[in-house]
């Protein structure tokens, strides 16, 4: 690796269930371009090995586990990373206000370490929207993409048993936006002829699991992930949670940003789904399953009805978008932009968000034929255009067109 930048990569290994936080780490790992040091910053002996990356590292990059559910392992090294040698690009997980997620914890966290790059995976518009202040350098679009290695066809679409299949986590009522929420809903509660085989739920996988999964469907339904409302300070979702709180009926309630937090993220998953059964019901409840109770209309007359849709939103592609192409599992997308890297009805069959095109929509999707010629159309694009190598060597041109100096010291230094 000659010429290779020393990197420090550093992440959060607290959850199985994000295949993508695995494809980024291995992506780093397995470029040429980089000399990776491996950094888990929820692990043993973290302090000095990210005093060592600032020392001596040329790039440090922070990977979406870093931030994308919570600061708080991040938080502790951030004066640290604010006094490093090299260059740092930071890739912010969860563009969206989230109760317990919020952006300005983001924000503030960037804020004092001010990034020489953040890597979004909005459209490049709302990722300057949301950190464009933050960095000394530029932001700059990198959205997900294909790892070939983890999702690949394994079992011809023809003889998947599952005509539909979708695992996802249902969108909560503060994001004002039940786009994927209605779709989802649309096709469990299905009433199409000739019938399909549909099997929808909120269960996660691994990565191999999500990707067997993915090689039992013929095809996933889906729409654009995040919402059309952004926000900088959360204004919105912080009046939401005050509502709710007032109308939890006197019973204790744990907050998502509860200092527990950090001692359930070291749960093993089976133990963390348990205890999140137990706080489901009683007067001891968990935040999240009192907002998975909560009525959508209900919030959206209260606090998004009027809104315009904004210019500036946090609609964007997905990893599962990337991991159903690789699967050979043909998508049925609601209409939408996908940051503009798919093309509708060449790439995946376009649904219209009145749902007025269904008839079209399961027709062409039942036609084998057609079905091939997208999933086809789809992997070689993204193969050419889109895999993990893709957004590496996008990475090493950016870093290196912003510090000659460094890949010059890089190349002479190794």
């Amino acid at each position: 690796m000659a010429d290779a930048i020393r990197t420090a990569v550093l992440y959060a290994d607290y959850t199985t269930r994000l295949s993508y936080y695995d494809d980024w780490l291995d992506a780093f790992q397995q470029s040429s371009h980089y000399d990776v040091t491996p950094i888990n910053i929820c692990g043993k002996g973290a302090e000095e090995a990210v005093r060592k990356a600032a020392r001596d590292a040329d790039l440090i990059i922070l990977l979406h586990s870093t931030n994308g559910d919570t600061t708080i392992y991040l938080e502790p090294f951030s004066a640290i990373l604010a006094e490093r040698r090299g260059k740092l690009l930071a890739f912010i997980g969860n563009e969206v206000n989230l109760p317990g997620s919020p952006i300005a914890a983001k924000r503030d966290v960037l804020a004092r370490i001010m990034p020489d790059f953040i890597g979004t995976q909005l459209l490049l518009e709302a990722g300057e929207f949301l950190w464009g202040d933050l960095v000394r350098n530029r932001v700059v679009a990198l959205p997900h993409a294909l790892n070939p290695a983890a999702f690949t066809i394994r079992n011809d679409t023809a003889d998947r048993p599952i005509d539909i299949g979708v695992r996802a986590v249902r969108y909560l009522p503060y994001l004002g936006d039940d786009d994927r929420n209605r779709l989802h809903d649309l096709f469990q509660h299905h009433d199409f002829a000739p019938d399909i085989r549909v099997d929808i739920s909120s269960d996660r996988f691994d990565r191999d699991g999500w990707a067997n999964f993915l090689n039992c469907c013929k095809g996933t339904v889906s729409s654009e992930a995040g919402t059309w409302f952004i926000e900088r300070d959360d204004a919105t979702i912080e009046a939401i949670r005050r509502w709710v709180m007032q109308r939890a009926g006197g019973r204790l309630v744990i907050a998502n940003d509860s200092v527990l937090r950090r001692i359930g993220h070291k749960l093993p998953w089976r133990v963390r789904a348990l205890a999140r059964r137990v706080m489901s019901r009683g007067y001891i409840r968990h935040e999240s399953t009192i907002n998975e109770e909560l009525d959508f209309d209900e919030i959206y007359q209260a606090f998004f009805a009027g809104r315009p849709i904004p210019a500036v939103h946090g609609k964007c592609i997905s990893s599962r978008h990337f991991d159903a192409i690789g699967a050979g599992t043909c998508q049925i997308l609601l209409e939408g932009r996908y940051n503009d890297l798919l093309q509708a009805d060449v790439h995946y069959i376009s649904l219209q968000k009145d749902y007025a095109n269904i008839g079209e929509v399961m027709r062409r999707f039942g036609d084998e034929a057609e079905r091939r010629k997208i999933i086809s159309a789809a992997r070689e694009h993204a193969l050419a255009h889109h895999t993990y190598v893709h957004r590496m060597d996008e990475i090493f041109r950016i870093v290196s067109e912003a510090s000659p100096a460094m890949r010059q010291a890089v190349n002479s230094s190794h």
